[in-house]
């Protein structure tokens, strides 16, 4: 009897464990029944925000104890940022470790499982949030773009939401000078309500009860850059369009030619004006080049805490914005090292590929080798540009939280590290060896052709054990026995007491070795994608897309804008934006 009592009071006390356990392993787990946000634009050129969030606990959910309220610059002080929760003055502002922006911590009066509460904030004299407008018809207004604070959609489950979202022009601005652009992922009206502040501010407001909490909506404005004080423009450099437009130097151009007009002989100016035109033409086609090659999303820039660390050598030259026709190349050789492939020929590029896969190859990796498993060119330029979409966006996806400059600085010295082994190295074998190690890498490395030539003219080079698999030129020679060079495969047994023949591989002259590594491999990966300015220009119109200029549209009220405008793509890093990226808050 006694030991039925003993086991009783064990499995009662193991119920009673269980829900504690299940009380630890709580998240955070709510929504937003109304979520109202007003963005004061300032005589003096600040930001005033403004957010009213009414939160609904899930019964199941963490207490909401803190609330992460993402920022759009940098520029603010936490003294600035009054904050309530239910009427009372919240009892802790702190710098958010999880957003660029502060953390309201509600202490005592955090909202428990099942409860409801009112959050409420006001951020004052926020800085740097204005940029020169993007179009050449309106050269003397100002841009404002602002995504407002939203949370991950781990933690909100809001669906149909009470969202209101106003703009509020500076003081002074006319009834028919506003302009407004249509809003991006907004699931209400295009168009706002347009109507006068008490004090008679131009403001716009969009409204719906079909949003959520948990999604990224671009919202903007341009107003006469006149009601705000001259140098209060961030200094970013415009993003010019397609067209090689050189955007906000339209202004400074023109009136340099106005001064010319007046201060140099008329037997001079047409030269000058040839010169100059040359000189925008020129300037506007580089910033265009330049611009179609960033194919990184701004967000990635949001910046975050701490390094993110084990990203894999192709993954850290997306980070670093390698050139694609480099990535391809480090994904092609990443494969042939791990004898998963063999180049049978080289212009046009094709490859002999391993039956069946292994398990464990990066998705980079697969989608690489599925799209040369078709023989329609056009069809596989297709699947790589896919391929590269998918790991710039998988890329984007591993950093958030992560601080950008940090993770690029913490990459950037694994590629000093790894080309210093290989340069020190002290004889040909050990100098091959650590090259064939730490290839991927020293990829990276921005004077890659450069320093392989250096590194490598006048020795003798010790090929790699993959190299017959790189160059469908090369013939080793066979023999009965193992040996070569240092990465020569050892003899592989072929039954008791036998060995079948191995292949041996010599030395190659570095300045052969170097040049095969330096000018074969890119002219590979160029005949896969072509013109690379062409192929990363498609990457970057689907993850860094050129802003949409868009016409708006008449406002209620009489207010009406005219002209284009630059809308952005949620981005703290672009020109004319002032965004408040802040997914992943609690």
């Amino acid at each position: 009897m006694n030991k039925f009592k003993h086991v009783f009071l064990l499995l009662s006390i193991l119920l009673l464990l269980i829900p504690l356990g299940s009380a630890q392993a709580q998240d955070y787990r709510f929504s937003l029944t109304a979520y109202e946000v007003e963005a004061y634009l300032e005589a003096d050129g600040t930001l005033t925000l403004y957010y009213y969030m009414a939160f609904q606990n899930d019964p199941s959910g963490h207490a909401i104890d803190f609330v992460d309220l993402g920022l759009p610059t940098t520029q603010y002080k936490l003294s600035d940022i009054k904050a309530e929760v239910n009427g009372v003055k919240m009892p802790q502002v702190n710098d958010s470790a999880y957003v660029q922006g502060a953390e309201l911590a509600l202490g005592e009066y955090a909202i428990q499982p099942g409860q409801s509460g009112i959050v409420t904030a006001w951020v004052y004299g926020i800085k740097g949030v204005l940029s020169p407008y993007d179009g050449a018809d309106r050269t003397d207004y100002a841009n404002f773009f602002f995504v407002p604070n939203y949370f991950g959609s781990q933690y909100d489950s809001s669906q149909n939401t009470e969202y209101r979202m106003t703009i509020i022009l500076p003081p002074g601005v006319g009834a028919e000078q506003g302009v407004w652009y249509e809003p991006s992922g907004w699931p209400g009206p295009s168009e706002p309500e347009a109507t006068l502040t008490t004090d008679g501010r131009v403001n716009y407001s969009w409204y719906t009860t079909n949003a959520d909490v948990h999604s990224e909506y671009l919202f903007g404005a341009a107003f006469p850059a006149s009601a705000i004080p001259a140098g209060v423009l961030t200094t970013k450099e415009t993003i010019p369009s397609d067209t090689g437009s050189n955007g906000s130097t339209t202004s400074p151009v023109a009136g340099f030619f106005s001064t010319l007009w007046k201060n140099i002989q008329c037997a001079f100016f047409p030269l000058l004006f040839i010169g100059f035109f040359i000189l925008i033409i020129r300037r506007g086609n580089k910033q265009t080049t330049k611009r179609k090659m960033q194919y990184l999303p701004p967000k990635i820039s949001i910046e975050g805490k701490g390094i993110k660390r084990g990203l894999t050598a192709v993954e850290a030259g997306i980070l670093l914005e390698e050139p694609l026709d480099k990535i391809l190349t480090m994904i092609l050789f990443g494969l042939i090292k791990k004898e998963l492939v063999t180049v049978t020929s080289r212009d046009p590029l094709k490859i002999e590929i391993v039956d069946p896969l292994p398990e464990g190859l990066y998705p980079y990796e697969r989608a690489f080798l599925e799209a040369f498993k078709s023989e329609d060119t056009s069809k596989r330029r297709t699947e790589i540009k896919s391929l590269m979409i998918d790991l710039v966006k998988s890329v984007s996806d591993k950093m958030k939280g992560f601080s950008l400059q940090e993770t690029k600085d913490y990459y950037q010295d694994i590629i000093r590290r790894a080309w210093e082994a290989v340069e020190t190295a002290e004889t040909p074998e050990i100098k091959s060896a650590q090259y064939d190690h730490t290839l991927e890498w020293t990829m990276l490395d921005k004077e890659f052709n450069d320093r392989t030539e250096r590194t490598f003219t006048g020795i003798p080079v010790f090929v790699p054990r993959w190299w017959p698999r790189y160059d469908p030129s090369y013939h080793p020679v066979m023999s009965s026995g193992g040996g070569g060079g240092l990465a020569a495969p050892t003899t592989v047994g072929a039954g008791s007491g036998g060995s079948r023949p191995s292949i041996n591989l010599p030395n190659l002259p570095g300045s052969e070795f170097a040049a095969s590594m330096v000018h074969g491999a890119s002219a590979m990966a160029a005949g896969v994608i072509g013109n690379i300015t062409d192929f990363t220009s498609s990457v970057t119109n689907r993850t860094n897309p050129i802003p949409v200029t868009t016409t708006p549209r008449s406002g209620s009220g009489g207010f009406r804008g005219s002209g284009g405008g630059s809308a952005c793509a949620c981005a703290c890093a672009c020109a004319g934006c002032a965004c408040a990226c802040a997914g992943g808050g609690r």
